[in-house]
């Protein structure tokens, strides 16, 4: 019996459209539904093997909130082993984005080109879902008053579960990860989230201070310590009172200002320069870097014993790069911070945009990408996100870029290619972090060993063998 597609539209052009290429070509059945009562009723009682969502952004004949309740549905409710379809044109609804990206098994434009189509809906054949929609990668979510962190990344989950335990605790804490990782924003979380909330927040970048400067921003300075210092100042230790101090590239600190903090931290006691007073800080420290401390004390360049009253409780945050499930979704919310902040607005947004916002290596991290999503709304126009808004280095450096040895040799011509391309990317990493064991990495992915296997046959990824070394020979194959 040939197996069952479903398409979910309201448009009937596109039944006809597509029910020659799947009936004539792969002999499979096609229905049409309209409406969510409908799509549900087949899914239980007709069990379809593929879904055919309509989420073309200029289509009117769909609305928003049907589509909306539709993937609501799909991903908290739906049962069915099902492959889903997203068919698009060439723009996605802003709204819809997120949840079609983690929902859809591939894309395909609208209308299709007939050889493309045959050769989607003959894979799609091969290779049935044995997953339910509703099997996302997880996600956490950690809001504090103004602030809030989402991930859909493995690896940061712990992260912020960990950060949003310890943020009542009065302990210092310290962040590594490179230049806009997101270390301010966490700690901002992190002040939020405290019984510190309702006092200040002091953030200092030590990096973007004079070496000379540094000591008097701390600690403060009493008239005349030094040439200039025509009145008194109080130091940030001071200003922070009972709230939070973050120091950001604590690493910079020269050996003088490494023994006073250190005394601070040990004692909560410091003195402003030109001062023999010691006055006492009561304020939480959070420091951050952008390099290993640890490397720095090899050096004899950072304090050992700094660094190990530091290291108490230390979180190394992942690059961008790393978090590839991320991008979109934190591309989203910067758009809609910016379009809130300067009163545009975005409702749909290209799909060479985010082959283009998931191939580029983000050397500068969550800011660079914020950057770049301010500067493609700032200039946007009719509504729409394009490619042409963004530096033209983002778009041509994506087209080449290296990403964790995954090479991007040529353009993705389709969508479809370009999630196939990132799916590989995926599997090939998540392999060699788990020692190419075949159950630890289905384990990791969310999938099936059943369903690893048929993705690595479709990726000719069957042949991929682990290093041969004493220690992973008696490990699982």
């Amino acid at each position: 019996m040939p197996s069952l597609g479903l398409i979910y539209s309201q448009d009937s052009d596109m039944e006809s459209v597509l029910r020659p290429c799947i009936e004539k070509d792969i002999n499979r059945c096609l229905k049409s539904v309209a409406s969510l009562s409908e799509l549900k009723s087949h899914l239980m009682e007709t069990s379809p093997t593929t879904l055919y969502l309509d989420l073309r952004a200029n289509e009117c004949s769909l609305s928003n909130d049907d589509r909306i309740e539709v993937l609501t549905y799909l991903r908290e409710a739906c049962n069915s082993p099902l492959k889903v379809v997203s068919v698009i044109d060439q723009f996605l609804p802003l709204e819809l984005t997120e949840s079609a990206i983690f929902l859809t098994d591939t894309f395909l434009e609208y209308p299709p080109a007939p050889e493309e189509f045959q050769t989607l809906a003959k894979e799609l054949l091969e290779t049935e879902a044995t997953i339910k929609p509703s099997t996302l990668p997880k996600s956490r979510k950690i809001c504090g008053g103004n602030t809030h962190v989402t991930t859909y990344t493995p690896p940061m989950i712990p992260i912020i579960d960990q950060l949003s335990k310890i943020a009542k605790h009065n302990v210092t804490l310290l962040l590594v990860g490179e230049t806009g990782t997101g270390k301010t924003t966490l700690a901002s979380m992190i002040h939020e989230l405290s019984p510190r909330s309702s006092e200040p927040f002091q953030n200092i970048a030590c990096g973007a201070l004079p070496s000379d400067l540094i000591e008097s921003e701390l600690f403060g300075h009493i008239r005349g310590a030094f040439t200039g210092a025509e009145r008194s100042k109080i130091g940030r230790f001071e200003a922070a009172g009972k709230g939070t101090l973050l120091l950001d590239e604590i690493d910079i600190l020269s050996a003088k200002d490494q023994a006073k903090l250190l005394k601070v931290i040990e004692t909560g006691q410091f003195e402003p320069v030109g001062s023999t007073e010691s006055r006492l800080s009561e304020a939480r420290l959070v420091v951050a870097s952008n390099v290993e401390l640890e490397e720095l004390t090899q050096k004899n360049i950072f304090r050992s014993d700094l660094y190990y009253r530091l290291n108490v409780l230390q979180f190394r945050l992942p690059a961008l790069r790393e978090r590839p499930n991320d991008i979109i979704p934190l591309s989203i919310q910067f758009i809609k911070e910016c379009c809130k902040q300067h009163s545009i607005k975005i409702s749909k947004i290209h799909r060479k945009v985010i082959q283009m916002l998931q191939q580029y290596h983000w050397p500068g991290n969550l800011r660079e990408l914020k950057n770049q999503i301010q500067r493609a709304v700032l200039f946007s126009d009719q509504g729409e996100l394009t490619t042409d808004e963004f530096s033209p280095n983002i778009l041509q450096e994506s087209l080449s870029s290296v990403r964790n040895g995954f090479q991007i040799t040529q353009e993705p011509t389709t969508l479809a290619d370009q999630v196939a391309m990132s799916e590989k990317h995926l599997l090939q990493k998540s392999l060699s972090e788990n020692g190419y064991r075949k159950t630890a990495t289905a384990k990791a992915l969310g999938i099936s060993r059943v369903g690893l296997y048929k993705k690595m046959r479709k990726y000719g990824m069957l042949e991929t063998k682990k290093p041969a070394t004493p220690q992973n020979l008696l490990t699982e194959s």
